[in-house]
């Protein structure tokens, strides 16, 4: 009978010897699953639309009164991201009109801006808002100005593409209505 005891302790010391290893198996094991990791180095580049305004305006002296002045302009995407673009103009008030102005590939908004309506891809130009300018009067080419303001904007808000320019436009800050 006392064997029988002895027996009965040694596999109750047993099992609980397997028990307190499993346990402690069990935590190492969950301790090491919980503070395991990994290191993932992430690179990105910024998209940068840089854009020039293009212009041909030879300087004739003096301009003919009411005649036609050749002035074309456009603008070129020099950045690495596809962008829509728009421009305004200021002049002196010896302009009398823009000439042959593009209402295919431009569009006047409400704004005062020439909004183009196509993407301009990295190296690629819009095509000429106007090809020229009538004067009034005798000017001399150094009274006549004609100020271009233009501004770009990215295609993509991150990853999402803007359906067209406007949209881009307004997502910008209120520009682009046409």
């Amino acid at each position: 009978m006392r064997k029988k005891k002895i027996m009965a302790a040694a596999a109750g010391l047993l099992c609980g010897m397997i028990a307190v290893i499993s346990a402690v198996s069990g935590t190492a094991s969950a301790t090491a699953y919980m503070s395991d990791h990994a290191d993932v180095n992430n690179q990105f580049v910024i998209g940068n639309n840089t854009t020039t305004v293009e212009e041909e305006f030879p300087t004739p002296t003096p301009v003919p009164p009411g005649e036609y002045v050749a002035k074309k302009v456009k603008v070129t995407n020099q950045g690495n991201v596809p962008c829509y673009i728009r421009v305004a103009l200021s002049y002196s008030e010896d302009l009398i009109a823009l000439e042959n102005l593009d209402s295919e590939n431009w569009e006047t908004g409400e704004d005062g801006y020439y909004y183009y309506k196509h993407v301009v891809e990295v190296g690629s130009s819009t095509m000429n808002l106007f090809s020229g300018v009538t004067v009034k009067g005798q000017a001399e080419a150094s009274d006549i100005r004609i100020d271009v303001y233009e501004e770009s904007v990215q295609t993509t808000d991150g990853s999402k593409p803007y359906k067209d320019y406007k949209e881009a436009w307004a997502h910008y800050g209120g520009g682009g209505q046409t």
